[in-house]
């Protein structure tokens, strides 16, 4: 089942990712059939600046259900395993990114890594 790519669960996907993967990041396009490589240009912009959700309330948002329990999203996925199940729910190409200081890199060649992988990589370049 596809899901609707509109701007809120975007943002809302790509908070709740970055929540568990504080070193990796989730860009989309702007629209479908966009090429492999996105341009900064062809991304969809998301303000970060977002009401604070509480956190003592109990019912998940609808990304933390789609991300943790309907896709299955887990530390042993690759980078690639995650970009093709996102892909192919959204309808939109995306790449994942990775913290590198104060720079967001591609994971083009570490795509094969696991997200686990990739944000312990983060945080060791961040820590050293």
């Amino acid at each position: 089942m596809k899901i609707n790519s509109s701007p809120s669960l975007l943002k809302e996907v790509r908070e709740e990712f970055s929540k568990t993967y504080p070193f990796l990041k989730i860009e989309f396009a702007k629209k479908a059939g966009e090429t492999r490589h996105i341009s900064p240009a062809q991304l969809v912009v998301v303000s970060d600046s977002s009401a604070e959700r509480s956190d003592a309330d109990p019912l998940p948002s609808a990304a933390s259900q789609l991300l943790w329990d309907e896709l299955a999203v887990s530390g042993d996925m690759t980078v690639s395993e995650l970009e093709v199940l996102l892909q192919y729910q959204f309808g939109l190409p995306l790449q994942i990114l990775r913290k590198s200081g104060n720079l967001w890199m591609e994971t083009r060649m570490t795509r094969h890594w696991t997200l686990r992988q990739q944000n312990d990589h983060g945080a060791d370049i961040a820590f050293s």
